[in-house]
């Protein structure tokens, strides 16, 4: 019997992938909209004619589909947007504002109304940031009508290599546009209330009730009913992460089964079976208004629809075609959600279970299907996504999964009956609630434990696109849908494997890095020779430092900060939440007697604590590792007075990269530039390029024909337009990480080959 090609068995399922495909290459195309939109009737066309010429339709379909998707991504990512500048804004607050550790106040403003010297603009959602001028100052709340001055910006999207998509992220959440400031702020109250702020007021009034249910237990109980992860300890994310059942924190599939189980079983003699499914749509469509539809929760509903269906009309299924349906449905409205970790992890944790599970329970019949079979196949097909994302595996996930999905099976339906107990009356939900709180403990506990096994994950480093394809096409050919013998099977996927990985071996690059990473007004660089590892500073926020490292399987070596500024090693925090290994921390002599920060001192006892050697390093000092020698200028050994600003003693360096020499300023006034003027090809610019540095003597003497400035580029004072002159004048071509994203230079023998990150995207 002769096999129909999969498109054929799988229409859907074949336009869904299309689909995808096309939104995955517009992030990346060039925006040319006729052109797409040329490709999509083009393509309509053939699916129409094709039919005639003895072909099938499917073909033309795909094609348009895959013209479709490249047309909403280039949409979603290219809106029309006003000019930056200062405006006066006034929208209303879609939630309470929440305070960043940074001390930032931040939410989103709808309706949002911009009035400039060139008249009013609108916009439907922007992001809107400020700093309060005191801790006790009162913020405004959801529904509040505001009005003030501020400053209209576009978000950026990535600017470093791993590193976090701004733009994507705010657009993600439907604001296109972010604003800063809160000038002449004025509160008008509440303006109106429309759905989308009751919707948000019942999400609310379920937070405290279940606040006053299970007190300080709470937090677990919202983050499984809710999504509601804020009040989560950062130590029991971590510990779920490690143990591979961090998905128990986030509601998707399970939670929405439980939940929607839980709701029908006293209905079943109640109703009938229209009703039942008509009661069931509706709580699935609310619940996913209250949680503001995240995409794990949008596609469980649609399974349990499409399921409801099937069983109403009494016809079997395809799960891989009512997959495909969800991932349609959610992708057609919003189509940058393809591109966030719950999407891709959600997905791939079903397709798993579709794809695996079949050909396990083939090799291995007496595996228990419902428990251990389902999760081994949902922790397999997320372990792909799971690894390019989080760069870590969990191991012992692969054992506790199936009994922490069959005890958070108990636990869900049982937070949810004593939050009903609650809300008719309160001490008896509260005396059933003590109980509960102890054994989420005690669970919560167990995990944590497992994770903090010897072996329990191992780092992997982020593979190149052309691996992960190689990896899924292999995956599949495992699976029945493909239908060549097991042996073509198995060589097949030999041969694209070896290919690809063989690929990515022979195009490592070998020479010695130095990168620059694009932090805003802020410090962060790497030194890579071989596998060593040389991070200077961590700016203010590590994110993408740490990203970086993850993403490369580098652990920090040797890190250097050069001096205790925030700006500086504030990115430490990041480093340590990440669990980047560190191998040693360099001061400069003195650090800790300056005029540091009391948070950048903390970070560093705390890195004591972890068992971390500190050494202090002044003029003269070495440090050199394969084809790479650090030299200091300064500060010079004996002659720090302490008490003095910290910049006046940031760690000044004379780095030898293979041949290359970069002169390295960090924060170094100009008045003592004279103790670290020496002959580079590559200076690192000092403070940003403030205006009170890299003067004109000191260049005379570097000769530098490369300047790097580290400053977001938006800043008017930093780089100081005279500096950018005096570097100009000096012969320097100048690069600004705000303008051109990370800098990277590769150097060979004393060859420099320079890239920068947003060029290399183009």
């Amino acid at each position: 019997m002769k096999v129909r090609p999969f498109h054929h068995q799988r229409p859907l399922a074949a336009i869904a992938a299309a689909y995808g495909a096309g939104i995955g290459a517009g992030a990346r195309l060039p925006w040319h909209p006729a052109v797409y939109t040329a490709g999509f009737a083009v393509c309509l066309i053939a699916a129409a004619l094709l039919p005639r010429i003895g072909r099938r339709r499917i073909i033309g379909v795909m094609g348009a589909m895959l013209c479709l998707g490249v047309l909403a991504s280039g949409a979603a990512l290219h809106p029309a947007l006003p000019p930056e500048g200062k405006y006066t804004v006034t929208g209303v607050l879609t939630a309470d504002m929440t305070l960043r550790e940074d001390g930032t106040a931040a939410g989103y403003l709808t309706g949002v109304t911009l009035s400039g010297p060139e008249g009013e603009e609108r916009l439907s959602k922007v992001y809107w940031t400020y700093r309060p001028r005191e801790e006790t100052e009162a913020l405004p709340r959801e529904g509040d009508q505001v009005r003030f001055e501020g400053t209209l910006y576009h978000p950026r999207g990535q600017e470093n290599p791993y590193g976090f998509d701004f733009r994507m992220f705010l657009m993600q959440h439907g604001a296109a546009a972010g604003v800063s400031g809160n000038g002449d702020l004025t509160v008008d109250g509440h303006p109106g209330r429309g759905a989308a702020s009751l919707l948000y007021r019942a999400r609310q009034a379920v937070i405290r009730r279940l606040d006053a249910v299970f007190g300080a237990g709470s937090d677990l109980a919202k983050a499984l009913l809710i999504g509601e992860k804020n009040d989560l300890p950062r130590e029991t994310v971590r510990g779920f992460t490690d143990a591979g059942a961090a998905h128990i924190l986030t509601v998707s599939g399970l939670h929405v089964a439980l939940l929607a189980a839980v709701l029908m079983l006293p209905l079943r003699r109640l109703l009938s079976p229209r009703a039942r499914f008509g009661v069931l749509a509706g709580f699935l469509l609310l619940y996913s208004a209250v949680l503001d539809f995240p995409a794990p929760v949008v596609r469980a509903s649609v399974l349990l629809l499409i399921a409801g269906v099937r069983r109403l009309v009494r016809r079997a299924g395809d799960r891989l075609t009512a997959l495909s349906a969800a991932f349609l449905l959610i992708l057609l409205f919003r189509p940058l959600d393809l591109f966030s970790a719950g999407f891709q992890l959600s997905f791939c944790a079903v397709l798993g279970i579709e794809l695996i599970l079949p050909w396990m329970e083939r090799k291995w019949p007496r595996i228990p299907r419902e428990y251990a079979g389902v999760s081994l196949a949902a922790t397999l097909g997320a372990a792909l996504p799971t690894a390019q994302i989080f760069h870590r595996l969990s191991l012992i996930g692969l054992f506790i999964n199936p009994l922490v999905c069959a005890l958070f099976g108990v636990l869900i339906p049982a937070y949810l009956a004593v939050f009903a107990v609650g809300c008719v009356w309160l001490q008896a939900g509260q005396w059933l609630g003590a109980p509960l709180g102890m054994a989420s403990a005690w669970i919560t506990e167990a995990v944590k434990a497992a994770g903090n096994l010897p072996f329990a994950t191992v780092r992997v480093p982020a593979l190149p696109w052309y691996c992960v394809i190689a990896l899924v096409c292999a995956a599949l050919l495992a699976t029945r849908y493909t239908v060549w013998p097991g042996k073509r099977k198995a060589a097949a996927a030999a041969l694209i494997l070896c290919a690809a990985f063989g690929v990515w071996r022979l195009t490592v690059c070998r020479d010695v890095r130095y990168v620059q990473l694009s932090v805003g007004q802020a410090d962060s660089a790497l030194i890579l020779d071989g596998p060593e590892t040389a991070v200077i500073d961590a700016g203010d926020y590590g994110g993408d430092t740490a990203a970086f490292l993850l993403s490369e399987g580098r652990k920090a070596d040797r890190l250097i900060l050069t001096h205790l500024h925030m700006d500086h090693c504030g990115g430490l925090r990041q480093l340590m939440d990440e669990r980047v290994p560190i191998g040693a921390v360099y001061l400069p002599e003195g650090a800790e007697e300056q005029e540091a920060d009391g948070q950048a001192l903390s970070l560093l006892e705390e890195l004591r604590g972890m068992g971390v050697p500190i050494e202090h390093l002044a003029a003269g000092d070495e440090i050199r590792t394969g084809r790479t020698e650090m030299t200091v200028l300064w500060p010079e050994h004996g002659r720090v007075r302490p008490g003095q600003d910290a910049n006046r003693y940031s760690m000044t360096m004379l780095w030898d990269l293979d041949g290359v020499k970069l002169l390295y300023c960090s924060d170094m006034p100009g008045e003592y530039e004279g103790y670290a003027a020496r002959d580079a090809d590559i200076l690192k610019v000092a403070h940003h390029g403030s205006k009170s540095s890299t003067l004109s003597g000191f260049l005379e003497t570097v000769e530098a024909r490369i300047a790097i400035v580290s400053a977001s580029g938006r800043d008017v004072r930093l780089p100081h337009p005279d500096t950018l002159e005096r570097l100009a004048a000096a012969g320097a071509k100048t690069f600004i990480t705000g303008k051109t994203g990370a800098v990277s230079v590769r150097c060979r023998k004393g060859n420099a080959q320079i890239t920068t990150f947003l060029e290399e995207l183009q």
